[in-house]
């Protein structure tokens, strides 16, 4: 199913293409920070599955509406089922189908505002980050006896350092969009809320001139030696396994030929 055929209204997020290759989910439960329920969860989770299937979308941009980007899961839910004897569930993709995913196409994340718990582990977990100064980012479970274990510990030790990250999970204290750019997690920093959204549009837009196979590729890449503990193992993967897929589409000979002909490359959607 083409998610352009589907609902682009639920009852806590809603769907929008503001660009005609691009994506956009909007957390909208600004009434409770955009905390995000285990069915809403689930709902965006398939979002994404759909928006790979999809060969006609290339970017997805995640943002939320109000004060807060997304403050994680729905602790009220989460009582309610620790009342009834219920373990939550944290097996992948994890919250909103983020901290875990793999996928095979890009989701940027514009963080509007506050950031915290499982939202900080779904960013973290996203292909880009853009911020407003103003966002907050926080991972305050340590202060409720909980432990960040959807996926971020490992993907903060390696993007961000082994002390920064212990800083963030043992103190469980707030740190700013400027500092997490300094740091080397956040790509971009804006000024105003309103404009992240325009942003990462942008930035989706660049990206969208390229050859969707490359960004498949290329995304894997980054990812597998992000993942993996052997360099020469990522490489072998890819030159071995996804080079030939990437050479054998007609995109790899188009980007070619356009440039020989200096003209702009007619791109196909991705079969990959």
């Amino acid at each position: 199913m083409s998610l352009r055929s589907g609902p682009l209204n639920y009852e806590n997020f809603y769907i929008s293409f503001p660009h005609e290759r691009v994506v956009q989910v909007t957390i909208n439960r600004p009434q409770k920070l955009n905390c995000i329920d285990k069915a809403t969860s689930q709902e965006i989770a398939k979002i994404w599955e759909l928006f790979d299937e999809d060969e006609s979308l290339w970017v997805a941009i995640i943002t939320g509406v109000g004060r807060a980007f997304c403050t994680g899961a729905d602790l009220g839910e989460w009582n309610a089922m620790n009342k009834a004897g219920v373990v939550n569930d944290m097996s992948a993709p994890g919250l909103a189908g983020l901290p875990r995913r793999s996928g095979k196409k890009p989701i940027i994340a514009a963080v509007n505002g506050i950031c915290m718990g499982g939202g900080f582990e779904m960013v973290a977990n996203c292909d880009l980050i853009l911020a407003s100064s103003s966002a907050i980012f926080s991972l305050p479970e340590v202060k409720r006896g909980i432990v960040p274990v959807a996926g971020c510990l490992p993907r903060l030790t390696r993007t961000i350092g082994l002390q920064r990250t212990m800083d963030l999970v043992l103190t469980g204290r707030n740190v700013s969009a400027t500092t997490l750019h300094d740091w080397g997690l956040i790509t971009q920093v804006v000024d105003s809320p309103a404009d992240v959204v325009r942003a990462a549009v942008e930035v989706a837009e660049v990206m969208c001139k390229n050859s969707p196979d490359a960004l498949i590729v290329g995304r894997l890449g980054v990812r597998m030696s992000w993942e993996a503990g052997s360099v020469e193992d990522t490489v072998s993967d890819l030159a071995d396994q996804w080079y030939p897929r990437l050479v054998g589409g007609p995109n790899f000979a188009e980007g070619i030929q356009a440039f020989v002909e200096k003209r702009s490359p007619s791109w196909k959607n991705s079969k990959l």
